[in-house]
C-alpha cells in the first residue's frame, strides 16, 4: 500500500476546529481537511494543531476495534445468533487472518505510528515564541501516542516490527522485516531509549486562551476539553512495566508510575458512581449511564481522563458507532442548521452576517440509537456470575451515632451501569450498555479512566509483594487512616489441629510463628469513631518496607475510599441515597465497611487459600484473582478484558501457577453460571474452546502473510 497517494480525513473543521473557548476560530474552512500521510505530511509542522489532529483522526480508525477485540475475546460477552461470521471467528479463536475483516487491519495501527513518525521527524522543537519552545508539549504527546500504539500492537499481535522513521509505503510491514521488533519484554526499553522520560513533566499543549481549560472542541453536538485528547505518559509507562512483569522491580516501577500520576495530576479521589457518573449530557466525562460520554470542559475531577472523540454526523467527520451497534443499539444520525449569533458590547444578541451582509448559519448534528434484540454480542453467563457473587451492604442511619446494616446477596450496583435490560415481545435481551443506553448515544471511546488506573496500581502493588495493601485499595481505599494495621491475626475457633489446639500461622515475612492466643478484633462497624483497617493485617517490617516505597500518608490521599464500595456499599440517610464516603453523619463512614462478606481472610479462603499453610505466592495469586473480579465489575465492556486476562495469565505462569489453564478455563466458561437463590446453575463449559486456548499462540493475532 502506497500511503503517499492516500488522503486521511481529519475531523471536519466544523466538528473539531470550532471556536476555542468561544473566542476564536482555528479555521474557517467548511470542507473536510486532509492530511497527506506520505513524505510531505509535516514539512510545515509549525502548523502544529492540524498535525496533531491528523494523528487523532488516525487514532479514530483503531478506537472502536480496541473495545470490540478486547471484549469479544474475553469472558464477559457471548456471541448470539446474529453474530457475523467474521466476528464469530475472532471471538471463537479460529485464527482469522489480517485483512479478513475491518477489525483486523494492522496497517491502521501503523498509520497512527507513521503519522507520529512524520511529525517527530519534521517538528522543530527548538522553535521559540514568547521565549517558549512552544512545540515541545505537542511533540511530547506525539511520542506518547506512538508509545500507546505500540503497546496496543504488542498486546494484540505479541511481536511486531518497530518503525520509528517515516515511510511512504506501509507495505513494509507486510514484507516481514523482523530484524527490529518489539514485544512485551523489550518494548519498555525501546520506548525509554526513544527519550520519552525527558517529557514526564512536560505540560499538555494549550489550544485555548485560558490555562485552565486547554481549549474546547465541538464535534457538532457536544464539547470536548482538549486535555482529554492527550495521553498520560506516566500511565503508559506503568502499563509497559506491568505488561513485562519480569521481576519484582518491574511491578514496583509500574506501581510508582501509577502512584506518581495519581498524585501529580490531582486525581486521587476515586469517586463513587452517584458523583462520578452524574449528568448524561452534563459536565462529567463519565456519563450517568455510559462510559463514553464527553469531557468536563475543565477536566479537573473527571473519571475519564483520556479519550478518542467521535463526530455527531458523517458530515462532521468520523462517527464512532460500531461498538454500540454490535452490542444492540442501532444508530441513526441527523443534521440541522441555525443562524449564527453574535453578542455586542452591550450584551445584545443578533444574527451574524458575512462581509456581504448575508446571514450566516452553523450546522449541528446528533446521533440517537434504538435498541434491538438482534445484538451480535450480549453479557455472558460469566458476567452474571461475577455480579451474582457479590453482596450489597446498605447502612441506614438510626440516630446521630448509630446505624443499622442490611445485606443483599447477588447484587452489585455497577451492573446497572454495564447492562441494560431490554424486552422484546415479552422476552428479555440484556444489552451491554457502556457505549449507549435507551435512546442515548455517547460520542467518544475512553482510553484511560481514573478507577482503571487505581486497579492497575493494585495489581502492580500485589505482584510487588504487598497483597494486603493491594486489597486495601479495593476495600477501604488507601490512606494514612486505612493502611493495614500491625495487629495479631484473628484466631477463629474452627482453626484447630487434631488435638484441639489453634493452628500456628507464619508471620507474613515467614520469620516467626504468630502467638497462639485468641485475639478478638472489633469490626469497624462496631467502633464507628475509630480508624484502622481491621480486615487485613501486616507486620512492622512489611509496613515499613511498603511506606518506604509508596507514601500514602499525605493528606492528598485522605479522600480515597474503596473501589468495591462503588457497587457494593451505600448509605441510606432519611431515604436519600448518598455515597459511602460521605461525612454528613457523625459516624464517619469510610469505604465498604463490610467485614462479613468482603473480608480479606474470608475472600482468600473463598479463592481456595488455606491460610494456615499458604505461601506468599499463594496469597498474591488469590488477591490477583480478587482484582480480576473487580476489573470485571468495574470495567466490563470497555475493551480491556481479554488483554487484562492475557497479561495476568502470563504473570501467573511466571510465578509458578498455571496461568494458561486459568485463562483457557475462564474464557471456556463464558456460558457457565453458578446457582443463586433465584436461579439454577447454568452449565456451559466449552471444551473445544478450552482446547484452543491451551495453545498460547491463539491468544494473539497473526501479522499479514507475504
Amino acid at each position: 500500500m502506497n500511503t503517499k497517494s492516500i488522503k486521511r480525513h481529519i475531523l471536519r473543521a466544523a466538528a473539531v476546529t470550532l471556536p476555542l473557548c468561544g473566542m476564536t476560530y482555528l479555521s474557517s474552512c467548511e470542507d473536510l481537511m486532509t492530511v497527506d500521510t506520505g513524505d510531505k505530511a509535516y514539512v510545515n509542522a509549525q502548523d502544529t494543531l492540524y498535525s496533531y489532529l491528523g494523528i487523532m483522526r488516525a487514532m479514530q480508525d483503531v478506537a472502536e476495534r480496541q473495545v470490540i477485540l478486547g471484549e469479544i475475546r474475553g469472558d464477559l460477552v457471548s456471541s448470539t445468533d446474529y453474530t457475523t461470521d467474521t466476528l464469530f471467528a475472532i471471538s471463537n479463536f479460529d485464527d482469522p487472518q489480517d485483512k479478513t475483516c475491518s477489525m483486523l487491519q494492522v496497517s491502521d495501527y501503523y498509520n497512527v505510528i507513521n503519522n507520529c513518525n512524520f511529525y517527530i521527524a519534521n517538528a522543530d522543537t527548538a522553535a521559540i515564541k514568547s521565549n517558549i519552545k512552544y512545540m515541545v508539549p505537542e511533540y511530547a504527546q506525539v511520542k506518547a501516542v506512538r508509545a500507546w500504539a505500540y503497546l496496543q500492537l504488542v498486546k494484540n499481535y505479541k511481536e511486531v516490527p518497530y518503525i520509528t522513521q517515516p515511510v511512504t509505503d506501509l507495505g513494509v510491514i507486510e514484507h516481514f522485516d523482523m530484524s527490529n521488533t518489539v514485544n512485551k519484554d523489550n518494548l519498555i526499553d525501546k520506548i525509554i531509549e526513544d527519550g520519552i522520560l525527558q517529557f514526564l513533566d512536560t505540560p499538555y499543549p494549550q489550544y485555548g486562551s485560558s490555562t485552565s481549560n486547554w481549549g474546547i472542541f465541538n464535534n457538532g453536538n457536544v464539547d470536548f476539553s482538549a486535555k482529554m485528547f492527550f495521553m498520560p505518559i506516566r500511565v503508559i509507562l506503568g502499563d509497559l512495566y506491568l505488561l513485562r512483569g519480569a521481576s519484582t522491580a518491574d511491578y514496583e516501577q509500574a506501581a510508582n508510575y501509577y502512584y506518581d500520576y495519581l498524585k501529580k495530576e490531582d486525581v486521587p479521589i476515586v469517586q463513587d458512581y452517584t458523583v462520578a457518573l452524574q449528568g448524561r449530557n452534563g459536565s462529567y466525562a463519565y456519563s450517568s449511564v455510559g462510559w463514553g460520554s464527553y469531557a468536563n470542559k475543565y477536566a479537573g475531577s473527571n473519571e475519564v481522563i483520556s479519550l478518542i472523540p467521535g463526530s455527531a454526523n458523517a458530515g462532521f467527520g468520523k462517527m464512532l458507532t460500531r461498538v454500540a451497534d454490535i452490542f444492540g443499539y442501532t444508530p441513526s444520525s441527523s443534521q440541522s442548521s441555525s443562524n449564527k449569533t453574535e453578542t455586542d458590547a452591550n450584551g445584545n444578541v443578533s444574527n451574524s452576517t458575512d462581509a456581504n451582509g448575508n446571514e450566516t448559519f452553523e450546522a449541528s448534528g446528533a446521533i440517537s440509537v434504538t435498541r434491538t434484540y438482534k445484538r451480535q454480542y450480549a453479557p455472558s453467563c460469566a458476567f452474571d456470575d461475577v455480579f451474582n457473587q457479590q453482596t450489597y451492604v446498605q447502612y441506614s442511619q438510626l440516630t446521630s451515632s448509630k446505624l443499622s446494616v442490611s445485606y443483599y446477596k447477588n447484587c452489585d450496583g455497577r451492573r446497572y451501569w454495564s447492562q441494560e435490560d431490554y424486552k422484546y415481545e415479552g422476552e428479555g435481551y440484556p444489552l451491554c450498555s457502556k457505549a449507549a443506553r435507551g435512546s442515548a448515544f455517547y460520542y467518544s471511546i475512553p482510553t484511560y479512566r481514573k478507577t482503571l488506573i487505581w486497579l492497575r496500581l493494585a495489581e502492580a502493588i500485589n505482584r510487588a509483594g504487598y497483597p494486603e495493601f493491594a486489597f486495601a485499595i479495593l476495600k477501604d481505599g488507601i490512606n494514612q487512616y486505612t493502611l493495614p494495621q500491625i495487629v495479631t491475626r484473628v484466631r477463629y475457633e474452627d482453626k484447630l489441629d487434631e488435638n484441639g489446639q489453634p493452628i500456628p500461622i507464619w508471620n507474613a515475612d515467614q520469620t516467626e510463628i504468630l502467638g497462639y492466643e485468641q485475639v478478638e478484633i472489633p469490626y469497624r462497624e462496631l467502633d464507628y469513631g475509630s480508624y484502622g483497617a481491621m480486615y487485613y493485617v501486616t507486620d512492622t517490617l512489611r509496613l515499613q518496607a511498603f511506606n518506604a516505597k509508596f507514601n500514602f500518608t499525605d493528606e492528598v490521599w485522605n479522600s480515597t475510599y474503596g473501589i468495591h464500595a462503588r457497587g457494593c456499599g451505600m448509605i441510606s440517610e432519611n431515604g436519600n441515597w448518598t455515597s459511602a464516603n460521605e461525612d454528613e453523619i457523625s459516624t464517619s463512614i469510610s469505604g465498604y465497611r463490610d467485614s462479613i462478606y468482603y473480608d480479606y481472610e474470608n475472600l482468600l479462603t473463598a479463592k481456595g487459600v488455606d491460610l494456615a499453610k499458604a505461601t506468599e505466592s499463594d496469597i498474591i495469586n488469590a488477591v490477583e484473582n480478587i482484582i480480576v473480579d473487580e476489573l470485571a465489575l468495574e470495567t466490563a465492556f470497555e475493551g480491556n478484558r481479554f488483554t487484562d486476562l492475557v497479561r495476568i495469565a502470563e504473570h501467573k505462569n511466571a510465578s509458578g501457577f498455571d496461568g494458561t489453564d486459568w485463562l483457557a478455563r475462564k474464557i471456556a466458561n463464558r456460558g457457565t453460571k453458578a446457582a443463586t437463590e433465584e436461579a439454577a446453575a447454568v452449565e456451559g463449559f466449552d471444551a473445544a474452546l478450552y482446547a484452543k486456548l491451551k495453545d498460547t499462540k491463539r491468544w494473539y493475532f497473526s501479522l499479514p502473510k507475504e
